[in-house]
């Protein structure tokens, strides 16, 4: 991709995402999804297993951080800020910006080999019944 359609094309991104994200952040701040009857839907793979999903409380944590909770957003899914950084970080590199990380921290980022077992791994550790495991639950 040349450079100027690069640059457009990383413009219409963060524009559509800057939409997604105002109107994402708009509807949380409006609907509570801890509350009874909430329109926004629940974890469907918690509904049939009753297990939680790496992505479970994610709702809920976005919906206290745009209420500016942090220690409740991360009590809802701890790998929230770790995807909050590492997003756009990927992002730009996929559309070939050079970013101003070491090339291991950039080659970790880009690896299956880390977010496999990573994701994999805090899936089980968060099902699991006691603690320190148990505070990755939602809630």
């Amino acid at each position: 991709m040349q450079a100027p359609a690069r640059h457009y094309a990383l413009a219409a991104t963060v524009a559509a995402c800057g939409a997604v994200a105002a109107a994402g952040a708009w509807v949380l701040q409006r609907v509570d999804p801890n509350a009874a009857g909430s329109p926004l839907p629940g974890c469907v793979f918690y509904h049939f297993t009753g297990l939680y999903c790496p992505g479970c409380g994610m709702t809920r944590a976005l919906h206290a951080l745009v209420h500016g909770d942090l220690a409740q957003a991360v009590a809802m899914n701890p790998l929230l800020p770790v995807l909050m950084v590492a997003l756009p970080l990927l992002v730009l590199h996929s559309f070939g910006y050079r970013l101003p990380l070491p090339r291991r921290a950039l080659a970790t980022l880009l690896s299956a080999k880390f977010w496999l077992p990573l994701l994999g791994g805090f899936w089980v550790l968060r099902n699991l019944p006691w603690p320190p495991f148990s505070w990755l639950a939602p809630g």
